[in-house]
């Protein structure tokens, strides 16, 4: 009713022994995963990729994140 879209914060851990996924297919999923590559078998819209970085402007370390957007051309 306030108009925000809930979403799932998790890491693999979460989504492999704490959530159950099926369950949460509905909502975008925020996956935090500081590897090179996410190790996910799952979807998500969100990656978390670190927790060490920095933003001019910003004073201190910051988690960074990426949003992926499905388009007609596919995936941003």
């Amino acid at each position: 009713e306030a108009g925000y879209q809930p979403m799932v914060y998790g890491n693999m851990v979460w989504e492999s022994f704490e959530f159950d996924m099926e369950q949460l297919a509905g909502y975008p999923i925020w996956y935090a995963d500081y590897e090179a590559v996410p190790q996910t078998p799952y979807d998500f819209t969100f990656w978390q990729f670190t927790e060490k970085g920095y933003v001019d402007g910003v004073e201190g370390q910051l988690d960074l994140d990426v949003q992926f957007c499905r388009t007609e051309q596919g995936i941003l």
